[in-house]
């Protein structure tokens, strides 16, 4: 069973460099989202249902959190693309 914590805890939208691994998904979070990519088994075994378990528990952190948010909009703005200096002229 891989599960790795690259934070003491993910709290989500608290910041944008947290990250955590559930078997091979990684969890990103961010301000005003949060990512998830890479995959996970969830395996008829002890190791797939810790992995099923904290997926669970981070998803119903995401649902509270957004929950207790009384000013949550129907949609964020697009994101606007930042400007990079070119770093080969």
């Amino acid at each position: 069973m891989t599960m790795t914590t690259h934070s003491p805890a993910l709290v989500p939208f608290a910041d944008n460099s947290a990250s955590r691994t559930i078997g091979g998904m990684t969890v990103e979070n961010g301000t005003d989202s949060i990512a998830f990519y890479g995959q996970t088994d969830f395996s008829r075994d002890k190791a797939g249902l810790a992995r099923a378990q904290a997926l669970l528990a981070f998803m119903q952190q995401v649902v509270t959190t957004l929950e207790a948010q009384k000013d949550l909009p129907d949609a964020l703005p697009p994101r606007k693309p930042a400007k990079v200096d070119n770093p080969f002229v």
